[in-house]
C-alpha cells in the first residue's frame, strides 16, 4: 500500500487520508452517542475525577505553552538586538523580523489573540486593534504599582472592557534597553476556546455539570449554555457549607450530589465538575471499555497518518534539502536520486536537469569567452584605426611653410593667406591629442574659410552662434571640419550667388548639440533617403569603415567614428530640401 502511495499525487493522498480520519471520527461519535443513551454509571465519581483532572492536566500544559510562548517572545536574540539598537535602518529591520515571529506564532496557535511587545510608551510591536491598547493600558497600570515581576510570566484577568468581556492575559517584562533603561514588557492575549469545546463535549448524562471558571466568577467554559457569574458564585457558596451543599443540590438537583472543584493556580481559573446522586448508581464501565477503544483507533489512525505523510512528504523534501545545501563547487558530478513518481520527483528530475543545463552552459561559457573578448577588441580597434588613418601631414606643412615665405617675399597677399592658413589646419591635425575643445574646433573651420573665402572672391559669409559654456568641452579632433568643407563643397559652390553657412552649438539636457546648416543647392530626396538609411543600418560591432572619396571623410565616416567613440544613442542626422539648403545634426556627449 504505501508502494502505491508514493505513487499517487499529494493532493490526492492529503484529500484520501482527511476523508478517512473525517470517516472514522463521524462514525465513531455517531457509535458513541448510541452507546450512550444505553449506559448507566458505575463509579461516576472516579469518572467525574478523572475527567476533572484531564481538564486540569490541559489547563497546566495550556499554562506552560503560554509561558514557553512568552519566554521565547521575551528573552530571544532579535528582540534582545531591537531593544538595544540605535540605528534606525536596523530597528525598522528588526522590528519587521520581530512580527514576522509574532504572525507565525499566531498562525501556529489559535489560543493566541494577540502578542505585544511594548515599552508601555512610543513603542508597541503587535498591537493594531482598540482593545490592543487598552489591555496595555492595564498593564501600564500594573507596572506603574510595581505588582509585575521580572523573569516571570503571571497571568492576569483584565475587566471593565467596552465590550463588556473580560481579556485573559499573561505579561512577563522582557530586556531592559542599555540606553534609555526602559524595560520592555511581553503581553500575551489569549482565549480558552479550545477549553470551550472539550468542555461541551462532556456529557455523561443530561444532569451532570462541568464548567471551568476565573476567578472573578466569569465563566470560560461550561457543557451547559446560559450560566453567569451569579451561578457560579451559588456554586461558591455550596463548597464553602460543607458536605451537605445546599445550595449546590438546589442548583443541580437531587439531595447529596457529588461535587469536585480543582484550581488552576498559574491562570487563576476553577475546574468544578458536578453531578446528581441520582446518577451515581449508573455502570459507566462499557463505557469506558468502549472510550479506551476509541482512543485506540484515534490514536492508530493518527499514527498511520503521521507515518505516511513522513515518507510521502517530509523525509523526500528534507533529503532535496540537504542534497541543495552540500552542493557547494560539486554540482557538476552530482545529481539526487529519484525513487518516486509523485510532484516532489517531478522537482528532482527538473532540479537535475536545471544543474545539467548549468554544467553544459558553463562549459561552453568559459571556452568562448575570453576567444570573443580579444575578438572584440582586436575588431574595434580596427574599425576605430580605419576611420582615424590619414596621411601624415608634416612634409605639406614644411612645404607650406616655405611656400608662404616666398609669397611674403615677392608680397602675393593671397597666397600669404592661403598657405598661413592651410599651415595653420595641418599643424591642427597633428596634435597628439584626439580629443580638441570646441574652441579649437572652430578656429580650424574658421581658417578653412578663409582659404573659401579668397577662392570665391567673399562670396560665401560664415556665422558662428557658439554658446560660451560649450566652448570648452572636448570633442573627436576633425569632427566638424569636414562636415563644414561638404556643406562648401556640395552645397554653397553649387549655387549661383551668395550663400551662408551657419554653425550652431549648445547644450541640451546633458547633450553637446551641432548644427550646420547652408542655403546650398540641397540634396535630392533619393540621396537623402540613402544617406539615412546607411545611417540606421549600420551597427556599431559589425560595420567598417567606408573609404574615402570625392567627400572626403564623409557624413558617413562621421557618424559611425561618433558611434564607435560613445556609442548608438550619438551620431548625424540630415536634414536637406532641394534648392533650400541642408541642415547637418552632430550630437555628442557633454565632456568638460
Amino acid at each position: 500500500m504505501l508502494k502505491m502511495m508514493e505513487n499517487i499525487k499529494l493532493k490526492s493522498q492529503l484529500l484520501l487520508l482527511i476523508c478517512l480520519s473525517i470517516g472514522i471520527i463521524i462514525l465513531l461519535q455517531i457509535i458513541y452517542f448510541s452507546w450512550f443513551e444505553s449506559i448507566n454509571t458505575r463509579n461516576y465519581s472516579q469518572f467525574l475525577k478523572d475527567n476533572l483532572k484531564q481538564l486540569e492536566m490541559k489547563a497546566v500544559t495550556y499554562s506552560k505553552d503560554i509561558n514557553n510562548i512568552i519566554n521565547i517572545t521575551s528573552f530571544n536574540e532579535l528582540t534582545f538586538q531591537f531593544v538595544n539598537s540605535q540605528d534606525i535602518d536596523d530597528r525598522l529591520r528588526l522590528k519587521n523580523n520581530m512580527q514576522v515571529m509574532i504572525d507565525s506564532i499566531l498562525l501556529s496557535n489559535k489560543s493566541i489573540n494577540g502578542i505585544i511587545i511594548s515599552d508601555l510608551d512610543m513603542i508597541n510591536i503587535g498591537a493594531y486593534k482598540r482593545e490592543d491598547f487598552w489591555v496595555l493600558n492595564e498593564v501600564a497600570k500594573l507596572y506603574r504599582e510595581g505588582s509585575i515581576p521580572r523573569n516571570q510570566p503571571t497571568h492576569y484577568i483584565f475587566e471593565g472592557h467596552e465590550s463588556g468581556k473580560p481579556f485573559y492575559v499573561c505579561v512577563n517584562k522582557s530586556f531592559s534597553s542599555y540606553q534609555s533603561g526602559k524595560d520592555f514588557i511581553t503581553v500575551v492575549v489569549y482565549n480558552a476556546d479550545s477549553f470551550v469545546s472539550t468542555v461541551s463535549g462532556i456529557k455523561p448524562n443530561d444532569n451532570s455539570l462541568f464548567l471551568i471558571a476565573d476567578s472573578h466568577d466569569n465563566v470560560i467554559a461550561s457543557n451547559r449554555a446560559g450560566l453567569g457569574p451569579a451561578d457560579v458564585q451559588q456554586i461558591n457558596d455550596g463548597f464553602v457549607q460543607g458536605k451537605e451543599q445546599p445550595s449546590i443540590a438546589a442548583f443541580i438537583g437531587g439531595k447529596k450530589p457529588l461535587a469536585y472543584e480543582i484550581p488552576v493556580e498559574t491562570l487563576n481559573w476553577r475546574i468544578i465538575g458536578i453531578t446528581p446522586d441520582v446518577e451515581v448508581t449508573k455502570d459507566l464501565s462499557e463505557l469506558k471499555r468502549f472510550g479506551a477503544l476509541m482512543g485506540g483507533i484515534v490514536i492508530l489512525v493518527l499514527l498511520g497518518f503521521g507515518y505516511t505523510i513522513n515518507k510521502s512528504m517530509t523525509a523526500p523534501i528534507t533529503h532535496m534539502a540537504h542534497f541543495m545545501n552540500s552542493l557547494g563547487s560539486n554540482y557538476s558530478t552530482r545529481r539526487f536520486a529519484i525513487y518516486s513518481r509523485n510532484e516532489i520527483s517531478l522537482l528532482a528530475r527538473t532540479m537535475n536537469k536545471m544543474l545539467d543545463n548549468i554544467d553544459t552552459m558553463t562549459s561552453e561559457v568559459v571556452a568562448s569567452q575570453e576567444k570573443l573578448y580579444q575578438a572584440e577588441i582586436a575588431k574595434k580597434q580596427a574599425q576605430f584605426a580605419a576611420f582615424q588613418s590619414q596621411v601624415n601631414p608634416h612634409f605639406l606643412y614644411n612645404t607650406l611653410d616655405c611656400i608662404r615665405s616666398i609669397a611674403l617675399a615677392r608680397e602675393v597677399p593671397e597666397i600669404f593667406e592661403i598657405t598661413t592658413s592651410m599651415a595653420k589646419i595641418f599643424r591642427y591635425s597633428i596634435k597628439e591629442n584626439t580629443d580638441v575643445k570646441v574652441g579649437d574646433e572652430l578656429e580650424c573651420i574658421q581658417d578653412y574659410f578663409s582659404i573659401i573665402q579668397i577662392r570665391q572672391s567673399n562670396r560665401f559669409a560664415l556665422v558662428c552662434e557658439v554658446e560660451p559654456q560649450v566652448m570648452n568641452c572636448l570633442i573627436p579632433k576633425m569632427i566638424l571640419q569636414p562636415i563644414v568643407e561638404n556643406a562648401v563643397f556640395h552645397g554653397l559652390e553649387q549655387k549661383k550667388g551668395p550663400g551662408v553657412l551657419t554653425v550652431r552649438g549648445y547644450d541640451s539636457g546633458g547633450k553637446l548639440m551641432f548644427e550646420i546648416e547652408d542655403d546650398g543647392k540641397g540634396m535630392p530626396a533619393e540621396t537623402l533617403s540613402r544617406l539615412a538609411a546607411s545611417f540606421a543600418a549600420w551597427d556599431v560591432s559589425e560595420g567598417q569603415p567606408v573609404g574615402r572619396g570625392s567627400n572626403g571623410i564623409g557624413l558617413i565616416n562621421i557618424d559611425r567614428r561618433i558611434k564607435l567613440l560613445y556609442g548608438g544613442k550619438f551620431g548625424v542626422t540630415v536634414n536637406s530640401s532641394r534648392d533650400e539648403g541642408t541642415k547637418v545634426v552632430i550630437v555628442l556627449p557633454a565632456i568638460t
